[in-house]
């Protein structure tokens, strides 16, 4: 069961990482960053949820957890890259 929890936190860890890297990497425009990084936030929350279902204990505040958390990150990279509207 070990095993099953680092290759998911490694798959979680390379998108978020990788997904960001390409946002630096890239330097795209302001609207091509919230495409890449609601995908990134998206695949978080799939991940995320695919967890949770394999373990058994996913429930309605877990879910909302994660959504809530994806649209923090994406509301605070609005907030602070307002300038480049």
């Amino acid at each position: 069961m070990r095993k099953h929890h680092t290759i998911l936190y490694l798959v979680e860890f390379g998108v978020i990482g990788g997904g960001f890297a390409l946002l630096l990497a890239m330097n795209p425009t302001f609207y091509m960053q919230l495409v890449i990084l609601g995908f990134i936030l998206v695949l978080y929350v799939i991940i995320g949820l695919i967890h949770h279902r394999s373990h058994r204990d996913i429930s309605m505040k877990v879910v909302l957890e994660y959504i809530l958390v994806s649209a923090l990150i994406f509301a605070l990279f609005v907030f602070l890259n307002v300038s480049k509207i």
